[in-house]
């Protein structure tokens, strides 16, 4: 369990407690309801499940994010690849080893994006920022690129 996991968890727990003591529910002294330590670890189970359960959406929808980053430049690369059968001979080589190197980044990029669909914990926000880095970069070099070729 990583550590963000259990910071939620505690965090969940100690916001428990506290609503319970700030509540208006007035109790009568004769028959006060007792907490057994099964109850305990079954909420706090359930919260560190509810924790876990959200973590894990919260990486789905970045991954599908990426995803869909990854068919956009798909996409600029086919329109690239467009332009660049339209210039003269010199120009093309020139696209030609433009588009092979954006090519390259986006295979790196996808391929990043594979191992951190597999990675957990601090591995995979570490992974995360790596992936976050290429694909700034691929940004950068396919709207250099795309400028050239307007």
């Amino acid at each position: 369990m990583n550590r963000r996991t259990m910071v939620f968890a505690g965090i969940f727990l100690a916001s428990m407690g506290l609503g319970a003591a700030c509540g208006e529910k007035k109790e009568s002294a004769t028959s006060p309801e007792k907490v057994t330590a099964q109850e305990v670890k079954k909420e706090a189970k359930e919260a560190v499940e509810t924790a876990m359960a959200y973590t894990q959406q919260q990486r789905e929808e970045y991954q599908k994010q990426l995803e869909g980053k990854i068919k956009e430049y798909d996409q600029k690369l086919d329109e690239l690849k467009g332009k660049a059968e339209k210039m003269e001979k010199k120009a093309k080589a020139e696209a030609a080893k433009e588009i092979e190197a954006l090519q390259n980044k986006q295979k790196a990029a996808a391929d990043q994006l594979k191992e951190l669909k597999s990675a957990t914990g601090k591995a995979w926000e570490d992974m995360k920022k790596g992936v976050d880095s290429a694909l700034e970069d691929m940004e950068k070099t396919f709207s250099k690129a795309l400028s050239r070729f307007q």
